[in-house]
């Protein structure tokens, strides 16, 4: 009687997930993904998390532009001034204490990310990474101005962006970083919702 045929040993999970995988991993390869967070993700527990796997997406070739926000950061500072926060129609109204205050806020989150992105540590998730983050001015802004008699200050809104210059930042490779800070042509600073 012949014998049954040898069932050929199964691939490790791994190898199998890889496999699977293959198919995703070549059609978005070179493809700009845009990740939006608030400042609320950044403050949970799970966010390095969140951070590694956008590592993983990078070194996937995935090309990456990040925008955060920085609400309860910025929140937290105002408190912490005893400023007040003051809102219309979901909008905050940014006057020069509470400019200061985003600012900070802002400065500090993006801080923790790029510090995040930067992690190489052998015993890391991101063992032997080497991420440039690129930041900077190409979000050009105007200020929101007066609505309905409410002047809304330092509060902002897009004018534009500078397509280039971000093309450029992840042409060469780099995960670009976007605050919710907008510039103004005349050199103001705008505090905008992300």
């Amino acid at each position: 009687m012949p014998s049954a045929p040898a069932t050929p040993p199964q691939p490790p999970a791994f190898v199998r997930w890889f496999r699977d995988s293959a198919p995703y991993i070549n059609a978005f390869r070179g493809r700009t993904f845009v990740v939006m967070f608030g400042g609320e993700a950044v403050q949970d527990a799970q966010f390095a998390g969140l951070i590694h796997d956008l590592a993983l997406l990078n070194s996937l070739g995935i090309r990456l532009l990040l925008v955060h926000g920085a609400r309860p950061q910025i929140e937290s500072r105002l408190q912490a001034r005893g400023a007040e926060m003051r809102y219309v129609n979901g909008l905050r109204i940014t006057d020069d204490e509470a400019l200061v205050c985003v600012k900070e806020a802002v400065g500090s989150v993006r801080v923790e990310i790029e510090a995040l992105l930067s992690m190489g540590l052998a015993n890391s998730p991101m063992a032997g990474a080497c991420i440039r983050v690129a930041s900077g001015n190409a979000v050009i802004a105007r200020p929101l101005g007066v609505h309905e008699g409410v002047d809304y200050r330092h509060t902002g809104e897009v004018r534009r962006i500078d397509h280039e210059a971000l093309r450029a930042q992840l042409d060469q490779g780099s995960v670009v970083l976007l605050s919710p800070l907008g510039y103004s042509p005349t050199g103001e600073v705008f505090n905008l919702s992300a």
